[in-house]
């Protein structure tokens, strides 16, 4: 007969051991200051790496950035080509948003951007010689609209019609209007008096005014910055906003809601579309004066992440395109002043949004102390027998 020792109450035959642990979740909120914090320390760091390469190359970090803000900012010439370079972020970034809002992921925005130019061009080579330049320019943008909803609508119908995957659909929508571009600057639209694809220069009826004399500051800005006041009252203000918010944040339940998800899946499409190739019009009126196929320097693409950045709200789009118009530009300026390395420079404007974009998705996280309590088994009672 063995005699043992009773276990103490509320124990088992083992202890528990409380290891403390670290966990990555989800915030329920994200405030605003949580993202100006996780921002300025994302730009800290990207600045950061930024001068190290920049040593490397054997040039000097405060030079370096001395020149590329004074080619952002530092005159009023260097802060109107700034703008310059915003304008057409500012409308591709426009259609991604709005497109991103309705979780419909529209990724030809540089094909689009394209169709806008090309159809903005064909407006002009019809009626620049008939219209008056009041009346020429406003139709201008609405040919380039047109042609900009239209290429995207293609999309849009086969995903609400056959649900065919609409990332692949506008990528691929991408090198169709490309290839079509090329050939028609090769052949119909090209200038007689050259080899290069390229067409004549547009008559002077079709040019946008100068918002600032003597700068290249062109109304193409305005037109922008309104656009992005009326995305915000559609989007807010709008049964359609309603809608496209709606299906953006369930789709199962916004039908159920009595919402025709494939109807706002064209609408959404289309004026996303229509707000890309706004942009083609607006480079093409404002700033190239002829059509070719270097006129966009990834416009759309770029877009994409200019919208994530401003995290899908008009104001954002603003105020990221018009930083990211300062980076570019600030970049020549310091290529010519300091002789950093081109390649360098595109490191650089690379680095810079990766870090940005990293801590825009970093800001919905936090890291969360845990404990988790272990069973460790029972030692044998010596008394046993």
């Amino acid at each position: 007969m063995s005699a043992g020792i009773s276990n103490a109450p509320g124990t088992s035959s083992g202890s528990l051991l409380r290891r403390a642990g670290w966990r990555l979740e989800r915030r329920l909120e994200v405030k605003p200051w949580h993202e100006v914090v996780t921002l300025v320390g994302a730009f800290i760091i990207g600045l950061a790496i930024c001068s190290i390469l920049i040593a490397a190359s054997d040039k000097s970090v405060v030079d370096s950035y001395r020149a590329l803000f004074d080619g952002a900012f530092g005159s009023r010439r260097a802060i109107y080509e700034t703008l310059v370079q915003a304008t057409p972020l500012i409308f591709t970034g426009l259609a991604a948003a709005f497109a991103f809002r309705a979780k419909v992921w529209n990724i030809g925005g540089e094909g689009q951007f394209f169709a806008g130019a090309m159809g903005a061009y064909f407006v002009s080579d019809l009626w620049s010689g008939v219209l008056p330049r009041g009346v020429m320019v406003p139709v201008l943008f609405i040919g380039a609209a047109a042609a900009g909803a239209l290429w995207a609508s293609i999309a849009g119908v086969l995903k609400a019609r056959y649900d065919t995957n609409e990332i692949i659909t506008t990528v691929m929508l991408n090198f169709i209007i490309l290839l079509i571009l090329s050939y028609l600057l090769g052949d119909l639209w090209r200038s007689p008096d050259t080899f290069y694809f390229q067409t004549v220069t547009l008559p002077e009826s079709t040019h946008l005014p100068l918002m600032i004399g003597g700068s290249r500051l062109h109304w193409g800005f305005g037109i922008a910055a309104a656009m992005a006041v009326v995305v915000y009252v559609v989007l807010r203000r709008t049964a359609l906003g309603y809608e496209v918010r709606g299906v953006g944040i369930n789709r199962t339940a916004g039908s159920y809601k009595g919402i025709s998800v494939p109807r706002v899946t064209v609408l959404v499409m289309a004026i996303s579309g229509a707000l890309a190739g706004l942009a083609g019009a607006a480079e093409l009126a404002g700033v190239h004066h002829r059509l070719q196929l270097d006129i966009s320097n990834n416009f759309g693409f770029v877009g994409i992440i200019i919208a994530l950045i401003g995290r899908l709200h008009p104001a954002g789009v603003v105020v990221s395109a018009i930083a990211f118009g300062a980076l570019v530009n600030g970049a020549v300026t310091m290529q010519i002043q300091t002789g950093i390395p081109a390649a360098l420079v595109d490191v650089i404007q690379g680095l810079s949004l990766i870090f940005v974009l990293t801590g825009a998705v970093a800001v919905r996280y936090r890291l969360q102390r845990t404990r988790t309590d272990e069973s460790l088994p029972a030692l044998a009672d010596p008394t046993d027998e």
